[in-house]
């Protein structure tokens, strides 16, 4: 462009000194004018042209060199193709062991049956215990509520009285029979004594009737120790209406109880996670709380899943303790982890490194190999997979458009920093 500028303004020096020229020359001054033809105009027309298409031909130029690609060189001056960018990829070489699963779960605690406080007897109220209060705690066989027990007392000897009458009837009886049958002898030497003469019925009515009034004397004392209200296990008030001076009747309840060895832990647990257990029955169960930790066993696990959660359940009888407040109270949520089985020759991976399909990505040579390995569990630690050769690792994390056989480069990683953070 440059070159195209100076030829232009040597033209026109060239031009200005012909002019100058011609305008010394008396011939010419004598000779008519030419007329303006317009070359000074088109001269700087063509100039502006000459330096626009210089500036646009610049810049297709720069625009041409910037998207062309850049190609190597090869040593004998052909060019040579791209290398084919190989991906990186974390992998880890997890130590085959022996590993035990684990089942983490959550629940509530609940009672097996609340027992209504139901009397057999109706009577007044003459005492209460201090238990028999909603939330009181008591014994075995401790009296809860006494009823007035003076009826009860006046039947007790009526009973009794009834059961001397009829001892000494049945004595009668037989006194008559031992005379009868002695007369009898003397009048019929050698002849056997008919029952009527003997009394024989007579002596076995007055013994039945005898049993009778016994039977019933023991049912008056049995009602009389029933004015001494109690249960025959340790447990909970729940509820209570009693009061002292209140009449209450019997087969009607005045409150509600629970057996302290009734109580247990219902935990759902997902049918998967109940074969990995099986057998379930029996395995050790860590319960956990906001206050303390417990250990206890599965006692027996429902017969059918539940019908909205499709879940099954373990049912954990609750260790009992003497201290009161270290009892779980019905109601409380826990944690639970259940101890499982143990596994010889596993493999524990993290959770990155299952994929797609169930799926896990190891390295073989520098290159991919895709496996679904046989799940045993979980535990603390991770995914306990059976054991098997893993080659070069385990990849962990996702890997785009991953394909068997695809050429990998492989990072070693400590095994820590692929587990999940809690």
């Amino acid at each position: 462009m440059m070159k195209s500028l100076r030829n232009v303004s040597d033209d026109r020096a060239n031009l200005k000194a012909t002019s100058d020229e011609y305008d010394d020359d008396p011939a010419v001054e004598d000779a008519a004018p030419l007329p303006d033809r317009g070359w000074r105009s088109t001269g700087g027309r063509l100039v502006g042209t000459l330096q626009i298409v210089g500036v646009l031909a610049a810049t297709a130029l720069a625009v041409y060199l910037s998207r062309e690609p850049a190609v190597p060189i090869a040593p004998s001056g052909m060019t040579a193709a791209a290398a084919p960018i190989v991906p990186k990829v974390s992998v880890i070489t997890p130590r085959a062991g022996t590993q035990k699963i684990l089942v983490a779960g959550n629940g509530s605690v609940g009672v097996t049956a609340y027992v209504d406080l139901v009397p057999q007897i109706s009577g007044r109220i003459e005492a209460l215990s201090p238990a028999m209060r909603v939330g009181g705690a008591f014994r075995a066989g401790e009296t809860l509520v006494a009823i007035e027990p003076d009826d009860f007392l006046l039947q007790v000897k009526q009973a009794q009285a009834d059961v001397a009458v009829q001892r000494a009837n049945l004595r009668l009886q037989q006194a008559r029979s031992d005379a009868a049958v002695k007369n009898y002898a003397l009048l019929n030497p050698g002849k056997a004594v008919p029952n009527l003469v003997a009394l024989r019925p007579q002596i076995a009515q007055a013994a039945a009737q005898l049993r009778s009034a016994e039977a019933r004397a023991e049912v008056a004392l049995l009602a009389l120790e029933r004015t001494q209200f109690s249960l025959p296990f340790d447990g909970m008030i729940t509820e209570s209406s009693a009061q002292v001076g209140q009449l209450i009747t019997g087969g009607r309840a005045f409150g509600q109880a629970y057996a302290k060895d009734s109580v247990e832990l219902v935990v759902p647990i997902a049918p998967d996670e109940l074969a990995q257990l099986a057998p379930a029955g029996g395995r050790r169960v860590i319960i956990s709380t906001s206050q303390q930790n417990l250990e206890a066993r599965i006692d027996r696990v429902s017969a059918q899943l539940d019908n909205r959660s499709r879940f099954a359940k373990a049912y954990i009888p609750l260790p009992q303790t003497p201290d009161r407040a270290s009892m779980l109270q019905p109601g409380t949520f826990a944690d639970v982890i259940i101890e499982g089985p143990e596994y010889s020759d596993t493999l524990v991976i993290p959770e990155a490194a299952m994929q797609a399909d169930d799926i896990i990505w190891y390295v073989q040579n520098g290159r991919l190999v895709s496996y679904q390995p046989v799940v045993l569990g979980r535990n603390d630690q991770g995914i306990v997979i059976a054991g098997r050769d893993v080659g070069d690792g385990i990849v962990v994390g996702t890997l785009a458009n991953a394909s068997a056989d695809m050429a990998v480069s492989a990072t070693p990683i400590d095994e820590s920093l692929a587990q999940p953070r809690n």
